[in-house]
């Protein structure tokens, strides 16, 4: 397009350069004619005198006057040539300069199409990365898959629902124990408990301990059994898991957890029972 352009205006040069030889000839043309007519002139006004001398015809100056029209005629038609010309000139200077003109509105035009359908792809690769991260579930941090909900290639994951839970391998390892609501008076947070992982062999896996970090508030029953319990978490130090050396623990393994309480002889273990009927007749009189 810009090599178009350029031709044109380069064809308009040349005739810009072409006129400018016409005007110059033109004007040459018109300095001659202006000559003869200065010299015409002189010769008439001698013409004259010598007509009122009676030395010359009338039609002798007659003659000369028709060569005086004739030449102002001729200077005049040069005059309008140059001006034509001139004319022209400034026609095509135009033309050059709309044809700069038309180029800058063409590019701007384009310019302004461009940079909107550069922001209409902008939205579009945003939109696409969006749904391109949306196609892979990322974790926010490291750790063992827990209770995969979806195990069929392409199945429908409805919104808001869990797909599978993290268990982070850099959290301090717990434990979960169920405890029955008639025990759980013996228990508080910082208590030691003795974990026996009866999933490995029991003559070659040690007994790790552990310490009671949280005791729920709320009473759970077991769907299953409808059994009552409250939930208890146990930590256990790095130290302690150090112990298993090349055995790994997984998430759902289960554990048996033995709490260490406040020793009783055998005689509270035969009374209590009867003593908490007791306070329980004393409540309800």
């Amino acid at each position: 397009r810009r090599q178009a352009r350029a031709g044109q205006k380069a064809q308009l040069a040349e005739r810009i350069s072409q006129l400018a030889e016409e005007v110059s000839g033109l004007t040459e043309q018109k300095d001659a004619k202006s000559q003869e007519i200065k010299l015409i002139g002189t010769e008439l006004a001698g013409m004259r005198t010598l007509w009122q001398r009676k030395l010359v015809s009338i039609d002798r100056i007659t003659a000369l006057e028709r060569e005086a029209v004739r030449l102002e005629a001729e200077h005049g038609q040069l005059t309008a040539a140059i001006a034509q010309s001139k004319g022209h000139t400034s026609e095509i200077r135009l033309q050059i300069i709309q044809i700069d003109q038309d180029l800058r509105s063409e590019v701007a035009t384009e310019l302004r199409e461009v940079q909107a359908k550069l922001s209409e792809l902008v939205e579009r690769k945003v939109s696409a990365e969006d749904q391109l991260k949306r196609i892979d579930i990322r974790s926010p941090q490291a750790g063992v898959v827990l209770q995969l909900a979806v195990h069929t290639i392409g199945g429908v994951i409805t919104a808001g629902e869990p797909v599978m839970l993290i268990v982070p391998v850099a959290d301090q390892l717990t434990v979960e124990a169920r405890v029955a609501p008639q025990d759980i008076d013996q228990l508080k947070q910082g208590q030691e408990a003795t974990l026996r992982l009866s999933a490995f062999n029991q003559r070659t896996t040690p007994e790790l301990n552990g310490t009671v970090s949280k005791i729920s508030a709320d009473l759970s029953t077991d769907e299953r059994t409808g059994a009552g319990y409250y939930t208890v978490h146990i930590v256990l130090p790095r130290t302690e898991l150090a112990r298993l050396k090349r055995l790994t623990l997984a998430p759902g393994m289960p554990v048996e957890v033995f709490f260490s309480t406040s020793s009783r002889t055998m005689l509270s273990y035969l009374v209590k029972p009867l003593a908490d009927q007791i306070q329980r007749a004393f409540r309800e009189e």
